[in-house]
């Protein structure tokens, strides 16, 4: 057998990265290709719907069912071209005509390849709630340059609080409209599967998915599956239990059918059993929500973390069995945390960097603060200091990755990270809660953005 020889890991290393900035420039290249071509489609389909407009309103069509025909017509001429369905297409119509309308600056960075089709999602769907055209222009001016430095995953939630901003209507109000569409559906799929889907409450839904994932981490005991185990802190694998070769989302399955069914999860076992897990919710409450008779500014809401805002009564209920508070102290202009405290101080670094970060600082990770690990950005071994300027969230796959590879990450100030590539492009990824603890538009400057 011929003797293989291999090159030194470093050299390896240093020409794969070589190779890998070659193409980079035209994957970045073909990203921006397509979204050029989303927005020259976006006009063509916003043209369509102006070309049906103008047939209905030159046909003299009153009644709704009359001037419903055209749109239907046309949308099923493009759906026999494109072969898709027609009620997609004339849906399509209606939300390019809405991006081209209502967003024009969206358009043109979607057009210029600064955001993706995702981002454009987002901020229109996000914006539905704002009804006069020149709050619209000042929430899009709010929102846009965030969109252009940002995933569009992180993007949603400081579009839903931003949209709070330009609104005519509460978040109380929408919410009690809301609810009147909570329920359940389900959906047969193929091979013997099927969807089960719950409409609920922004809290109860978040405290139950967190419910079911804390009882699939704790069941699992071996992580050689995928991305999705690391996710799971080392402190709760259990050293003498019997390897569990399913997923975490398996593992979600598996708990949730149980709890539904019998209200245990036989089929996961749990140290502890199902009273050691509770759900995590948290919470930014505005003090002066708290008080029942207390009318709310419009600018004035309460967040829950990686959604958006929630009505006031479902906030104060929330908070009314809390085990403890957090003091929040934010900037008055700008929003950025300063300080984290508690009447009886416990581990106050802690809840700063948590509240700070919020998830993992990697760029576009949305994995939760409370799942990820406090990293010294400069190692402790070599000098770096135990302090909020040198620390931190990274989830474990980042975590790893940082001090596995050439990916390299510094510290500007005020929580904002500076990321260098193995192929030296530099991106900057600041602390959301700057963003989202703002309190009025006209303190938020999208800016450094």
């Amino acid at each position: 057998m011929p003797k293989t020889s291999y090159l030194p890991a470093d050299e390896a290393a240093a020409r794969a990265v070589d190779r890998l900035a070659e193409v980079l420039p035209d994957l970045i290249g073909v990203r921006e290709q397509m979204a050029r071509l989303q927005a020259h489609e976006a006009r063509l389909l916003a043209a369509t719907d102006a070309i049906v407009d103008d047939w209905v309103t030159d046909a003299g069509l009153q009644h709704r069912s009359e001037a419903e025909m055209p749109h239907r017509i046309a949308a099923s001429e493009i759906a026999a071209a494109w072969r898709v369905s027609d009620r997609t297409v004339q849906r399509q119509m209606g939300d390019a005509a809405t991006l081209v309308n209502d967003y024009p600056a969206t358009l043109a960075s979607l057009e210029a390849g600064r955001i993706s089709s995702a981002h454009v999602r987002v901020i229109v769907s996000n914006g539905a709630i704002i009804t006069r055209s020149e709050l619209r222009a000042e929430y899009e001016a709010a929102i846009l340059p965030y969109a252009e430095s940002e995933a569009a995953t992180r993007v949603a939630p400081i579009a839903r609080l931003r949209a709070q901003w330009f609104s005519d209507t509460t978040v109380d109000e929408r919410h009690q409209q809301a609810r009147l569409r909570r329920g359940v559906s389900l959906t047969d799929l193929d091979d013997g599967m099927a969807e089960l889907v719950a409409v609920l409450p922004a809290p109860l839904a978040h405290g139950g998915y967190d419910r079911i994932s804390q009882i699939a981490r704790i069941a699992q005991t071996s992580r050689g599956a995928g991305d999705d185990e690391a996710l799971i802190p080392a402190d709760t694998v259990q050293a003498d239990a019997a390897p569990d070769t399913r997923t975490l989302n398996e593992l979600r399955a598996d708990a949730l059918s149980d709890l539904l069914l019998t209200g245990e999860p036989s089929s996961v076992a749990i140290p502890g059993g199902l009273d050691s897990i509770r759900a995590n919710v948290q919470v930014t409450v505005p003090v002066l929500t708290l008080i029942g008779d207390h009318v709310a500014d419009p600018f004035e809401s309460t967040t829950l973390v990686g959604h958006g805002p929630i009505d006031a009564a479902t906030a104060r209920a929330l908070a009314a069995g809390a085990p403890g508070w957090d003091r929040i102290l934010t900037h008055p202009i700008s929003g950025a945390v300063l300080a984290v405290d508690r009447y009886r101080p416990s581990e106050e670094m802690r809840r700063y960097l948590r509240t700070r970060d919020q998830h993992c600082r990697f760029i576009a990770c949305r994995v939760p603060a409370r799942l990820c690990d406090i990293d010294h950005t400069i190692d402790h071994a070599r000098g770096g200091p135990t302090a909020v300027c040198n620390l931190a969230h990274f989830c474990e796959r980042h975590h790893t990755g940082k001090h596995h590879s050439t990916w390299r990450v510094e510290q500007l100030g005020g929580g904002v990270l500076k990321w260098t590539s193995p192929t030296g492009r530099v991106y900057i990824d600041r602390p959301v809660s700057e963003v989202a603890f703002a309190t009025e538009p006209d303190e938020f400057d999208p800016a450094p953005f």
